[in-house]
């Protein structure tokens, strides 16, 4: 029996928390950098495509209440192959995406105390270790205090937008479009980042008080306050021009710098750092526990099958550790800037939702509302794809690799025997 807690307030702080993550201290910057000035409307088009992915999962939720997250709904609508497929694209999405977040933390430190180079990955790779111990030590974090956090974040994140606008010049949205489609449909996939994290709150659905009522009512809220706040900060960054050369590695404390004072900027440095490692430590220990579970459900290797005294998948921990510091050496030795290593997890993640929307969309055909949101969903998902462009052969290469362990590897037990 699930603790019903969970208010209307309480839903929108954790969609809030969930989506409002390391890709907004980046992000504005780097779209900017990439499609000029029709950044803004790639930052639309994701905001208006939240809507459905978000409505879409929520629906899913209230119809399966017991609803365990993406896995679960794939292998209800496809099936066991299909469903270690998505669970292989997850965890390989973590596997590489948190070493974007532990530089993504490191930039703003580099950036406040003048630092060279080399410690923006070698604090980035502190970030991870500290991450790493906290979860190998089974140390409980207060997930209060991460949305405490993200309040801040949102906070500043307003009075810096409504401090930007006197800033604005508007010769800087022009040309609007200097890269024409493609860099719209490229900033489109680097956005993609920001809005990971509509599917965690179903797993929550029944620890809410009045589910039937505040499920939906939270979602609306959430998916209309990120979207406006994401879209804003677009605006402010191409419009006070806090990108390229300027945006450098911490675009928001270079915002935060020119509005409002470098006192602010450091605040943001401090609390951006924070937040990244609180995301480090959750995806961390969520997806060690799911190379746990794919273990013992025959998806992945039986290596990962192993627990400490602590309660702690340590092998799939110490795995997710190994393989984002490699990313950051491998960053770091061949100059892969973040706005490139960020498109490896970010077409992972893509993927993922064009398969669970398609689960959806299969698992609510008969709900009539929810199956042309979640065929809105795939159709956007699939329409922005393309523009991952050489990227796509990382899905490919982990289908391949995946499909090939479950031919060698027979379907096992939960309890590991075949």
């Amino acid at each position: 029996m699930h603790s019903r807690s969970i208010t209307f307030s309480q839903g929108v702080a954790l969609y809030m928390g969930a989506v409002l993550g390391s890709g907004i201290l980046i992000l504005p910057g780097y779209t900017a950098t990439v499609a000029g000035p029709s950044s803004i409307l790639s930052w639309i088009i994701l905001s208006l495509l939240s809507i459905p992915l978000a409505y879409t999962f929520a629906r899913l939720a209230l119809k399966y209440k017991d609803f365990g997250g993406v896995s679960t709904i794939v292998q209800k609508a496809f099936g066991y192959k299909w469903s270690a497929i998505v669970g292989w694209f997850f965890f390989a999405w973590v596997a590489t995406g948190q070493a974007v977040v532990g530089i993504t933390g490191a930039g703003y430190i580099v950036h406040i105390f003048h630092l060279s180079e080399i410690y923006l990955y070698l604090i980035g790779l502190l970030f991870l270790f500290v991450a790493f111990i906290i979860n190998i030590k089974g140390i409980k974090t207060s997930g209060l205090f991460s949305l405490w956090l993200s309040g801040g974040v949102l906070i500043l994140l307003i009075v810096t937008i409504f401090f930007s606008f006197p800033e604005i010049d508007r010769n800087n949205f022009l040309p609007f479009a200097p890269f024409g489609l493609t860099g719209i449909g490229q900033s489109c996939v680097l956005i993609f980042w920001a809005f990971f994290g509509w599917e965690s709150i179903t797993h929550l659905v029944p620890e809410f008080k009045n589910p039937e009522r505040d499920v939906m009512r939270s979602t609306w809220v959430s998916v209309l306050l990120i979207g406006i706040i994401y879209t804003l900060l677009s605006i402010v960054t191409v419009g006070t021009h806090t990108y390229g050369n300027t945006g450098d590695v911490a675009p928001l404390a270079v915002l935060m710098n020119k509005t409002l004072g470098l006192n602010a900027g450091v605040a943001t440095a401090i609390v951006s750092c924070v937040v990244c490692l609180g995301t480090l430590n959750v995806f961390l220990a969520s997806s060690s526990r799911l190379g746990y579970a794919l273990a013992k459900e025959g998806k992945f290797p039986l290596w990962f099958n192993k627990m400490s005294n602590h309660h702690v998948p340590y092998r799939a921990t110490f795995f997710l550790f190994f393989s984002n510091a490699l990313t950051i050496l491998a960053s770091y030795v061949f100059k892969v800037p973040v706005d490139e290593l960020i498109l490896i997890p970010t077409t992972l993640g893509i993927f993922v939702y064009i398969i669970a929307s398609l689960a959806c969309l299969k698992l609510l055909w008969y709900d009539r509302i929810g199956r042309f949101s979640a065929l809105l969903s795939v159709s956007c998902c699939i329409l922005i794809a393309p523009f991952a462009f050489s990227y796509l052969i990382v899905p490919i290469l982990i289908s391949i690799a995946c499909l090939l362990f479950l031919r060698v590897n027979p379907h096992r037990t939960p309890n590991g025997h075949r």
